[in-house]
């Protein structure tokens, strides 16, 4: 299930949260700083996914495990989920609302996101959880509270 939805006009921008918003094709989501051009991975192809999804469960945990209180919103992605196997999403087509995605590639944090952040418990706990990337394959209104639902291969 989807229960966040983020983002940021640009770079270095605090992240914005919706209760909903509009997936565009081929882009991203409306007003996101990648959508537009301006991320800090712009035009870097193997980085510049239209969409990030995080997991909320590796943040959970960390609180549970290691009294680490982490704001999903310190990753920068885009859609927080629950109760998703974010994996098994790479290389196949999923819809979110009335939105269709395509699962790219795991999408680790990067030391921009931990020297932005200034988290440098994010690499410790959550190199190996931190979600995927995702590209808009046909746009329309995605809401929290959406199902993320495998589409047949």
């Amino acid at each position: 299930m989807l229960i966040g939805i983020f983002t940021s006009a640009r770079s270095l921008a605090p992240m914005e949260t919706h209760d909903h918003i509009e997936a565009i094709a081929s882009t991203g989501l409306s007003g996101d700083r990648y959508a537009t051009g301006q991320g800090f991975y712009s035009g870097v192809k193997e980085w510049d996914a239209h969409v990030s999804l995080i997991a909320s469960e590796p943040f959970n945990q960390l609180k549970a495990q290691h009294g680490v209180l982490l704001d999903p919103r310190a990753l920068r992605r885009n859609l927080l989920t629950r109760g998703v196997d974010l994996a098994s999403l790479i290389g196949r087509k999923f819809r979110i609302g009335r939105a269709i995605f395509q699962g790219r590639k795991e999408w680790p944090p990067c030391a921009h996101i931990v020297k932005f952040s200034g988290r440098v418990e994010i690499f410790k706990y959550l190199a190996k959880q931190c979600g995927i990337g995702a590209d808009v394959l046909e746009g329309g209104e995605i809401k929290v509270g959406d199902r993320i639902v495998l589409l047949p291969a």
